[in-house]
């Protein structure tokens, strides 16, 4: 395509983009003059979202480190090597030639275990840990607080798969138990050095948070209506259903009291447990007439919200009797999410099993913000972008609130450190303890906007821009033009938006070959 037109090449700088461009202007050139002059080729006027960023650095690190300690003493001889994942079952090293086993749990081995020896939390921990990992095969076990023969036999079972010659008693030397999966990052001490209880092993970040939640009472059942996965998990959220009942959680001292182990009735003597439910009733509104007292006793105030809560969740609800199963909440501690899950949606289950675990992020990022940026709140999502390009979703889920100031300048704006989670991170990052990048937020944006190559707009010579639109075909076959008034927007990705009362979609304009 051929224009005549007498032009003048004008630079700018577009505001708010931070680039240069080249722009046509004519001398003697009004909006409405058709000009040829040069070899030229045409773009189409399209509809699309033009975004221009504020972009920011930031850093993708880890949570949180972990020491991985000998739980006995004596000489090491044999030590997992840097580079791999110590998760429930792996031995992370021998001492004096005796396996030391990771477990999954929040409590750390502090006695030896056998049958005969005081309930405690440490059994329910081994016990949940012997059923994940497949040693009780002919489902015997009741996950509780009781050191019972069916524990003992999964003991002897796991300790000959390890090769101890398996007694059914398990010593504070055989287990360290971590809260989480654990990538090695170096060893700590060496194979032939002696080492004391509680001298470190290995260190490492961990990868997984991992709170294990099962189901009590030691009976079979559906489990169904798992919660979705990062759903946040919070006193009265509903875990999952266990023949039809919902099973809830609430936030506490896990340690002292693990979960509803007994079915309640107001036939049912005073406990913590007791209160433990009414408070959950309470905060999720199911005794909205305030007759229930929260404290330990099981009246027919507490069975009338036990009632309510059960119809929110859609059990059909008996009048006559109100008996809350075993094992209808569990106590978890605050700040976590689902994670996903053990068992699928509609498993039937002959005993006591894992049904999911609860976690928080591994890796966060963390950059600063001035005091007061409304775009770093609590909640915000924030894109991220990685050095490989990939791009993901992050949320602010703290902001700090000491502020400080690293400029010499008294006017400065002070920052407060800032921390995002990111649901996914490439693989190709997985073994980079920190790595840089960049927060991205909107600062401005059109949607739906009418765009054209920056290359198209032509600066009038009395002010003002224009498109130069393609209206036709002459006789001696060169195209007919007229220049049609235009304000330009925004500039992004190398496209203006433009308004103007005769610009539509679909419309050719020339654009410099």
């Amino acid at each position: 395509m051929r224009r005549t037109a007498t032009v003048v090449a004008v630079v700018i700088a577009l505001a708010g983009a931070g680039t240069v461009v080249w722009l046509t202007t004519r001398s003697s050139a009004s909006a409405g003059d058709t000009s040829m002059v040069k070899t030229t080729s045409t773009a189409k006027v399209t509809t699309r979202d033009l975004t221009i960023y504020d972009s920011t650095t930031a850093t993708l690190g880890f949570t949180t480190s972990v020491t991985v300690s000998s739980p006995t003493s004596g000489t090491v001889t044999s030590l997992l090597a840097p580079g791999n994942t110590i998760s429930a079952g792996t031995v992370v090293a021998t001492i004096d030639g005796a396996p030391v086993v990771a477990m999954i749990g929040d409590v750390p081995s502090y006695r030896d275990l056998s049958k005969g020896v005081t309930a405690g939390i440490d059994v329910r921990q081994l016990e949940t840990n012997l059923v994940m990992l497949g040693f009780d095969p002919d489902n015997a076990i009741t996950i509780d607080e009781t050191y019972d023969s069916a524990t003992a036999a999964a003991v002897t079972r796991w300790e000959d798969g390890i090769g101890l010659t398996g007694d059914g008693k398990v010593t504070k030397g055989e287990i360290v138990y971590l809260s989480g999966d654990v990538l090695t990052d170096t060893a700590s001490t060496t194979v032939g050095a002696g080492v004391n209880a509680g001298s470190p092993l290995v260190q490492g970040r961990q990868t997984n948070r991992s709170f294990l939640i099962t189901t009590n009472g030691g009976t079979g059942g559906t489990i169904d209506t798992l919660v979705p996965a990062s759903t946040p998990v919070t006193t009265g959220t509903v875990l999952f259903h266990h023949d039809a009942y919902p099973v809830a959680a609430i936030e506490g001292d896990s340690s002292t009291t693990p979960a509803l182990t007994r079915a309640l009735s107001t036939a049912s003597s005073d406990g913590v447990d007791v209160h433990l439910l009414e408070g959950m009733l309470a905060a999720g509104g199911f005794d909205p007439d305030g007759a229930m007292v929260v404290d330990d006793h099981f009246d027919d105030a507490t069975a009338a919200a036990v009632q309510r809560w059960w119809a929110a969740n859609g059990v059909a609800v008996d009048a006559a009797e109100v008996k809350v199963p075993a094992g209808s909440f569990v106590v978890v501690p605050g700040g976590l999410f689902a994670g996903d899950p053990k068992v699928a949606d509609g498993t039937v289950v002959a005993r006591d099993v894992v049904v999911l675990y609860l976690t928080t992020a591994a890796r966060q990022i963390t950059t600063t913000a001035p005091v007061g940026d409304s775009t770093f709140v609590v909640g915000a999502p924030i894109d991220v972008l990685f050095p490989d390009g990939t791009e993901a979703t992050s949320n602010v889920v703290t902001v700090g609130n000491v502020a400080s100031s690293n400029s010499n300048n008294p006017n400065s704006t002070p920052t407060v450190p800032i921390t995002l989670n990111v649901a996914e991170v490439p693989a190709a990052y997985d073994s980079f303890v920190q790595i840089p990048v960049t927060l991205r937020v909107v600062a401005q944006e059109a949607k739906a906007a009418l765009v054209v190559p920056v290359s198209a707009l032509v600066a009038l010579a009395e002010g003002g821009f224009a498109i130069e639109v393609v209206n036709g075909t002459a006789a001696d076959g060169t195209s007919t033009t007229s220049l049609v008034a235009v304000t330009p927007g925004i500039y992004a990705d190398g496209f203006v938006a433009i308004t103007g009362d005769q610009v539509a979609d679909g419309m050719d304009v020339v654009v410099p070959s």
